[in-house]
């Protein structure tokens, strides 16, 4: 449940939304009784990159979900379900690096992220 803005600060992804590291639990959902463990590298309102391992076809659409640590209270997490696309898969050792772009995500889940990278950038 780690945070951490990196290096060199926020990064601007294809989309113009600011990303930013930030080492949460997150699952994809397979079905209500299946899912997949996995971390998030970063963030930002337009997606998110995971670390999972196994990987999708580039195209599918998943659901995940988040733990996104409360921004005042960090033991306190929130959890986040969207819809996203998989626009990339990455071999990173034994593991993949997945690019999820967000189809369907809350308004309140946008926020939640938003706050995030305002924090972190």
């Amino acid at each position: 449940m780690s945070t951490s803005g990196g290096a060199g600060g926020s990064a601007v992804d294809a989309r113009g939304s600011a990303r930013v590291n930030a080492h949460w639990r997150a699952r994809v959902l397979i079905s209500p009784e299946s899912f997949i463990e996995g971390r998030t590298i970063n963030v930002s309102e337009g997606g998110v990159s995971l670390l999972l391992d196994r990987r999708f076809p580039n195209g599918a659409s998943l659901t995940v979900a988040l733990a996104v640590p409360d921004t005042t209270d960090r033991t306190r997490l929130n959890p986040l379900t969207a819809q996203v696309r998989v626009i990339f898969n990455v071999a990173s050792g034994d593991l993949f690096r997945l690019g999820l772009q967000f189809t369907q995500i809350s308004d309140e889940g946008r926020q939640a992220i938003r706050r995030w990278v305002n924090i972190l950038s």
